[in-house]
C-alpha cells in the first residue's frame, strides 16, 4: 500500500518538481538528477513530514540543487551558460510564442527575482509558502515580488 501511495507521489509532482529545477539549472539532464535525488531524499522521511508533500518537495529539490553548486562550484558558469541554456529549453518546454517571450524575459531576471516569480505563477504557490522554501520573510518576498514583475515588464516593453 505505501508502495502505491509513493508512486501516485511520485507520478503527480514530477514533471513539476523537473521544471522547477531545470528553470534553477537550465539544464534538462541535471535537473532529472536532482529531481530523482530529491524524490529518494523525501521517500525516506516521509513519515516525519507535516508540510504538504509539495511545499516541501520543491523546498528538498531547491536545497539539492544548491547542494550540488556548492560541490561543484559551477555558479559563475552556469551564469555565463544561461542565456545559451535558456533558449533551448524554453522550445523543449513551452510552444506558444507568447510564453516563449515571457519565459526569456524570466530567464534574464536575477535568480532571487526569477525563483519567486516561478514559484507564485508557475507553481501556484502562495507568498508565505514560498517565503517558507525560500528561508525568507514573507515581507522580503512580497518586494523580491514586486522588482521582479518591475523588471520583467521593462524587459518585456524593449
Amino acid at each position: 500500500m505505501k508502495n502505491e501511495a509513493i508512486e501516485r507521489l511520485f507520478k503527480k509532482y514530477y514533471n513539476e518538481a523537473k521544471l522547477y529545477v531545470a528553470a534553477l539549472c537550465h539544464d534538462e539532464a541535471l535537473a532529472e538528477d536532482i529531481v530523482s535525488e530529491s524524490f529518494y531524499k523525501a521517500f525516506t522521511r516521509i513519515d516525519e513530514e507535516k508540510e504538504s508533500f509539495k511545499f516541501w518537495l520543491l523546498k528538498v529539490c531547491r536545497n539539492a540543487y544548491f547542494d550540488y553548486l556548492k560541490k561543484n562550484r559551477r555558479l559563475s558558469a552556469l551564469h555565463d551558460n544561461m542565456a545559451a541554456d535558456t533558449a533551448d529549453l524554453a522550445e523543449k518546454v513551452i510552444e506558444d510564442e507568447e510564453y516563449r517571450a515571457l519565459y526569456r524575459a524570466i530567464a534574464l531576471l536575477k535568480d532571487n527575482y526569477r525563483e519567486v516569480i516561478l514559484l507564485y505563477y508557475f507553481d501556484e504557490l502562495s507568498v508565505s509558502e514560498i517565503a517558507g522554501i525560500t528561508e525568507q520573510s514573507v515581507q522580503n518576498v512580497k518586494v523580491l515580488m514586486y522588482r521582479a514583475r518591475m523588471k520583467l515588464k521593462e524587459i518585456l516593453e524593449d
